[in-house]
């Protein structure tokens, strides 16, 4: 495996190999931060086939299959079942620790339990409830994002999780077959190299970008950038196609299980899109593309891939920037142009990887300091914070809300928009 390779995959999070795998007894390695919200949670799932488009990861023919993961405001019930941390099973980090030379590192995280019943009744009020669509990371761990996920439940959003497969760690198809990243050889597949290679440049691309004076040759770094990376566009636009695709398929999940009655009571007039990674720079496309997005939120997805930068969206979009070197600001000018209005926040002493559970994983991600300097348990309130005011501001219409949030962190800079 090339190195550069290597370190995508380190650092994306990536991806697993092997699954219902028996776990000896053990004792949890963290506990999920506790939600901040009133209400309890549930959590359910529903998987789709789309048969208008062919899957470029399967066999030819087979069609692409999405897989949603939903966790939304709950009746608590006594005694019912808590929701596994690792919904896709141990597929979703043995070939990740394996690229640390230890395959089993992070099998004690089959022990942590989150804080959602599995299929809980949605609650009874208010009728209609606001919607947040995720996207994880470039072969991404999915169920990495369940302390961010949970508490915006909590506050009485439905975060509908969508799992793009093949290109996160691992997930369940329909019928239940769980797949990964990896071809059969437990190397990355084919398609994620060709991604990974046209990224080789990318570091040194966005330092060029944020060095350059002024946003005419900023603008000019990037699009020369964005016109040799086709398989990273194509990667997107199948990743919008696959959200667009579960907000047009709801009406086909069954009335009467869980996952129809909790459709049932979406409202989709305050629809919102947020990701990290490649799951930002996703949901900024989407909001490109789809006039239901209200609002979208980038964490440190970098740069803005696809054609944000050549639209007008005329909606609100928020930017997070880790303190990754050589990128503070790299997708500024596009932001700037495209979305109305445009917020950026700053975040100190973080990682890539710090807007995520990956943080609290410790063991080598901790050793080899691919995590930033900053606190897990700050890193995770900074970016619950952030995610929740920004959506109760823009779909919730509580104005001013962001930046009254962030008082409390003085080392954060947060960039409003003039009258905001």
């Amino acid at each position: 495996m090339r190195a550069a390779t290597r370190k995508r995959i380190l650092i994306g999070a990536t991806a697993a190999i092997g699954c219902g795998m028996a776990v000896h007894a053990q004792n949890a390695p963290f506990e999920l931060p506790a939600p901040t919200g009133r209400y309890a949670i549930g959590t359910t799932v529903w998987r789709l086939t789309d048969n208008s488009r062919a899957d470029p990861f399967s066999p030819a023919g087979v069609s692409r299959q999405v897989e949603v993961l939903a966790w939304y405001p709950a009746t608590a019930k006594q005694g019912a079942e808590r929701a596994p941390y690792l919904r896709e099973g141990l597929a979703e980090v043995r070939a990740f620790a394996r690229g640390f030379g230890s395959e089993t590192v992070y099998d004690t995280l089959a022990a942590v339990r989150t804080h959602a019943d599995i299929d809980a009744d949605v609650v009874p009020s208010p009728k209609k409830l606001p919607v947040l669509v995720f996207s994880h990371g470039y072969t991404g761990i999915p169920s990495a994002y369940t302390a961010l996920l949970e508490d915006l439940a909590s506050h009485g959003y439905v975060v509908l999780s969508v799992v793009h497969p093949y290109e996160a760690s691992a997930a369940t198809l329909p019928g239940g077959r769980v797949v990964t990243m990896l071809d059969e050889s437990g190397r990355p597949a084919a398609p994620l190299a060709e991604v990974f290679a046209e990224w080789r440049v990318e570091d040194q691309t966005m330092a060029a970008v944020t060095r350059a004076a002024g946003s005419d040759e900023q603008l000019r770094l990037l699009r020369d950038y964005l016109s040799k990376i086709p398989r990273t566009n194509a990667a997107l636009k199948r990743w919008v196609d696959d959200t667009r695709f579960v907000l047009d398929h709801l009406p086909d999940v069954d009335r009467q299980s869980p996952a129809g009655r909790l459709v049932a009571r979406l409202d989709l007039s305050r629809l919102g899109a947020f990701g990290h990674s490649m799951g930002g720079v996703t949901s900024a496309q989407f909001c490109v593309d789809d006039a239901r997005c209200r609002a979208a939120l980038n964490l440190d997805g970098i740069p803005q891939y696809g054609g944000m930068i050549d639209a007008r969206v005329g909606r609100p979009f928020l930017m997070v920037y880790s303190a990754r070197p050589g990128r503070l600001g790299a997708s500024d000018p596009i932001y700037r142009n495209a979305a109305q209005p445009y917020f950026r926040v700053d975040v100190p002493s973080t990682g890539h990887l710090d807007f995520c559970d990956m943080a609290f994983w410790g063991g080598p991600l901790r050793e080899r300091r691919i995590l930033g300097d900053i606190e897990p348990g700050r890193a995770t309130a900074i970016t619950r914070t952030i995610v929740r005011q920004f959506f109760d501001q823009e779909l919730l219409k509580r104005r001013g809300a962001l930046a009254a949030a962030m008082k409390v962190y003085p080392d954060v800079t947060v960039t409003m928009p003039a009258g905001r």
